[in-house]
Formats: C-alpha cells, sequence, structure tokens
C-alpha cells in the first residue's frame, strides 16, 4: 500500500505540479497515517518474533522511527522561504510560498549584500559559483560573511544558502528554519549508518562481498570527484558529497543487476531441471550476499544525497520523483530481507523471480524518472 501510494504521488506530481502533490499527497493526513501503520505494523512483527532483542535490529527500527519523526517535525514545524538581497539596503525578511498563498515572515537580524560575485570557469561563461559577501546585523553586534553554493550561513536557528542571482546583481537566498526536524532526522542517518555497518560485520555470509564492493565504491568515488573537479559543472554539483553519493548509489544497482543475473541463471536451471532445488538454493544464497550490502549502499546512498541536498539546497528531502522512486527501491529490496513478513521470500523460486522483477524498479528510477516523470533531479 506504501509503495502503491508514493508511486501515485510521483505521477500525480507529474500531471498537476509538485505543490498539488505536496498538498494532496505528501503532505495530506492519510499519508502521514500511513506511514504511521507502516511503523506500528514493523513494531508489532519485530516484537511478535523475537526481533527486539537483537540490537542491529533495534537500531534500524530507532533509525527509520527517527527518519519519519524528524520528517513530521520538519513538515509541522521547519519553515521554507526565500530572500531577495539588493546591494546595501538591508533585509530582514523572507518569503514562504505555500499552495499559492506568499507570506511573510520577520527575523531577528538583518543582512546587507555588499557585493555579489558570479565565479566562471578559465576561459568560459560558465558559473563555476556564485558568492553573496554580506553583513550580518544582530542588535549591537555585526560581522562580515560569505555565503556560496554548498557553503551555508547559519544564524540563531535560520540557514542561509546561495540560491540564486538576477541581472541587476541581486543575490537570491533560500531560507529555512527548521531547529528540531534536522537534528532528529540527522540522529535516524547516524543510527542507520551504525545499524547497516552492523548487520554487514555480523553476517559471515556478505563480509567478502561487502569489502570487496566498497573497494569499487572507493576507486569510482575518487575517480567521479576528479572528473568533476576538472569538468565545468554547474556549482551546486561541485561537492565531494554528490561523488560519493552517485557512487554508492551506483555500486548498489551494480549489486542488483548481479542478482538479476543470478535469478536468470536460477530460472534457466529449472526450466531444464525442475528437480534440482539444491542448485536453487544455492543461487538464492549468492544473491542474498549480494542483497546485504546492496541495500546497505542504496540506503547510505540516499541518506548522503539527502546530506548533501539539505546543504546545497536547504532541503533534504523534497520529494521529487528521483528522491520517491529510489525509496521505492530501498522498499521493494528490502522486503527479501525480512522474510516475516511474506513466506514466500523463503522459497528459492521465488526469490529469484522477485528479485528479476523488482530490478523495474531499478530502471524506472535510473532512466524511467528522467525521460518520463521529470523533476529536478532529470537529466541526460
Amino acid at each position: 500500500m506504501l509503495i502503491v501510494a508514493l508511486a501515485a504521488g510521483s505521477i500525480v506530481e507529474k500531471l498537476h505540479g509538485s505543490d498539488f502533490a505536496r498538498s494532496h499527497v505528501y503532505g495530506a493526513w492519510w499519508f502521514v497515517a500511513l506511514w504511521g501503520v507502516f511503523l506500528v505494523i514493523a513494531a508489532l512483527l519485530a516484537f511478535r518474533n523475537g526481533k527486539w532483542k537483537c540490537p542491529t535490529a533495534a537500531i534500524l527500527f530507532l533509525s527509520v522511527a527517527c527518519i519519519l519523526l524528524g520528517g513530521l517535525l520538519t513538515m509541522l514545524r521547519g519553515q521554507h522561504g526565500k530572500m531577495l538581497l539588493e546591494p546595501d539596503k538591508p533585509q530582514s525578511h523572507f518569503f514562504i510560498k505555500e499552495q499559492g498563498k506568499i507570506t511573510k515572515e520577520a527575523l531577528p537580524f538583518s543582512l546587507v549584500l555588499k557585493r555579489f560575485e558570479l565565479e566562471t570557469y578559465p576561459n568560459s561563461s560558465k558559473p563555476k559559483d556564485y558568492v553573496s559577501h554580506i553583513f550580518v546585523h544582530d542588535g549591537d553586534t555585526s560581522k562580515e560573511t560569505a555565503i556560496s553554493m554548498n557553503n551555508i550561513l547559519k544564524i540563531n536557528g535560520y540557514r542561509f544558502i546561495q540560491s540564486d542571482y538576477d541581472e541587476k546583481g541581486n543575490s537570491i537566498l533560500a531560507v529555512t528554519h527548521d531547529p528540531w526536524g534536522i537534528g532528529v532526522t540527522y540522529a535516524g542517518y547516524a543510527l542507520l549508518f551504525i545499524g547497516l555497518a552492523t548487520m554487514l560485520i555480523r553476517r559471515k555470509s556478505v563480509r567478502a562481498v561487502t569489502v570487496s564492493w566498497l573497494s569499487v565504491l572507493v576507486v569510482l568515488t575518487v575517480t567521479l570527484h576528479i572528473r568533476m573537479l576538472v569538468r565545468p559543472l554547474m556549482p551546486v554539483l561541485r561537492s565531494p558529497l554528490f561523488s560519493l553519493h552517485i557512487a554508492t548509489i551506483v555500486t548498489a544497482y551494480a549489486l542488483l543487476a548481479g542478482i538479476v543475473v543470478v535469478g536468470a541463471v536460477a530460472v534457466v536451471k529449472r526450466l531444464a531441471k525442475p528437480s534440482d532445488s539444491v542448485s536453487l538454493g544455492r543461487l538464492k544464497a549468492v544473491s542474498m550476499a549480494m542483497l546485504h550490502p546492496a541495500v546497505a549502499l542504496l540506503a547510505v546512498g540516499v541518506g548522503i544525497g539527502a546530506v548533501w541536498a539539505n546543504i546545497s539546497w536547504g532541503n533534504y528531502w523534497s520529494w521529487d520523483p528521483k528522491e520517491v522512486w529510489a525509496l521505492i527501491t530501498l522498499l521493494i529490496y528490502a522486503m527479501p530481507l525480512l522474510p516475516d513478513l511474506m513466506q514466500a521470500f523463503r522459497k528459492p523460486m521465488f526469490f529469484h523471480v522477485y528479485g528479476i522483477l523488482a530490478f523495474l524498479s531499478v530502471l524506472i528510477t535510473y532512466f524511467g524518472v528522467n525521460l518520463i516523470l521529470g523533476g529536478i533531479h532529470a537529466y541526460n
């Protein structure tokens, strides 16, 4: 039900726009209730099957609970708006646009733009960075600072992110005030990373696979970051977190593709020799050895992407179609790791067929969003 709701939300956003989708789907009471039901069912299953006694399971459950609670606090208490800074004109307000209405919010201090700089790549007019040099006046004190892409300003719980500029030399900042949601969500991310690492370390069958693919991840991350430093890119993409985010997701997808290959081999073996259940079981063990690090890397990749987005855009989750389908993919592949949810996952043939069909979610996330659904993450 939750996966269907997420997929429907991405289609609604395509047809009616992001504001409509946020107000009628992702921000609706029934969608919040659906996540609550998901959490309650997970807790009941954990208690019924004694999983709560396992430290790893307890940490992972607590991490999900913190992430959902943080998201709820952000939705209820967080503020996200825009501020226009004109040279030498003090500004102590920002504006929030929600459901077509614009509200003016006061700040307990003021900002003054001294100058705006547009840095370009050598021998090119392509932007490399946007930099706002400003003075912050807070009561009797004032200080000079700079805001640039991936370099935010934090004052009294408010965060200012370089968002855009205009031809008049004015700077446009994104403004967020979310004193509770971000902290709780980040605590959830930290617990998630700890729980996933513990899960991989405790399982002897996946250690070798995990270490091998972590080596691939390191090489891929370094290669991507070096390439991004030498190639002209949008300023927001010039971040080591972005390189790590992409490398982690791609490594996870490679492992999931490996599960498809193993599943195809299992299907062929089943057709050639229906009575050979031993081979199917062994192939399932191979796929499970890849599934654990794949799900862990996918979850970590989504988390790193959220942290990077929060630094770059001031919002760790925007319900963009790419984000939504990455979450759908994560949920789909996490299900076989919880066979208590569906006993059929214990059957090797069902597992292999599921692993093949599940890869459709990866294809939609990687290709379908770009070609059909669009959004801020759509690229060629």
